[in-house]
């Protein structure tokens, strides 16, 4: 660093260097302002949609205790439409799907939980909407599809279920063996009742099922 030897060559020096600086720390300056007051700007907004979200998420549930199938698809397409990017946009999906399942649209309900599948940023959504929809496409027949969506990864603790869909998918096919061992397994791994398990098995005939 330059030494220098009286005051006035420091503040002669000082000008200079804020004659040839001046103007861009002033502008980084600015820069570092807006970029702070937008980024608390964008934070608020997010947290104003998500309170506004949570609210309309709120009356779907209250819809659902009530059984008010027109509020549900109601609430449930506000979401979808105006707040997609936040989880309860996927929930509400999930909620419409079983909606549409109950009154027999198996193709709705499939589009639904396709829609949750490719939108939700939580694994453990995206898990139960791909059993789901497995298990709406055996409803529909399309047994192939819902096979090659139920040989992915999955947690241990979805084990059962994902056995029990793929027995009904293979006895549906006529793959009766197959079929066996899927109920097999979903009874070994159940953590709960399993005499509907069995009773599934058992329509199949022969050979006793295992305990679980």
């Amino acid at each position: 660093m330059a030494s220098y030897h009286s005051d006035a060559e420091q503040v002669e020096a000082l000008k200079r260097w804020w004659e040839e600086n001046g103007r861009s720390v002033i502008a980084g300056v600015i820069i570092g302002l807006g970029a702070l007051f937008g980024w608390r700007g964008w934070i608020t907004y997010q947290d104003n949609r998500a309170e506004a979200a949570s609210v309309h998420y709120a009356e779907l549930r209250a819809a659902a205790e009530r059984k008010d199938a027109q509020a549900i698809e109601e609430s449930a397409r506000i979401l979808q439409d105006s707040y997609a990017s936040t989880p309860y946009a996927t929930l509400a999906a999930l909620e419409l799907a079983k909606l549409e399942a109950q009154a027999g649209d198996l193709k709705a309900a499939a589009e639904q939980l396709r829609w949750a599948i490719d939108n939700s940023s939580q694994e453990v959504v995206r898990t139960l909407a791909n059993i789901r929809l497995a298990r709406v496409l055996t409803a529909q027949g399309k047994h192939d599809e819902a096979l090659a969506i139920l040989s992915g990864e999955y947690a241990a603790a979805y084990t059962s279920l994902i056995e029990e869909i793929r027995g009904d998918a293979l006895a549906a096919k006529g793959q009766i063996d197959e079929a066996r061992q899927a109920y097999d397994r979903a009874i070994l791994f159940a953590t709960g009742d399993v005499e509907y398990l069995r009773m599934k098995r058992a329509d199949l005939g022969r050979d006793e099922a295992p305990t679980s």
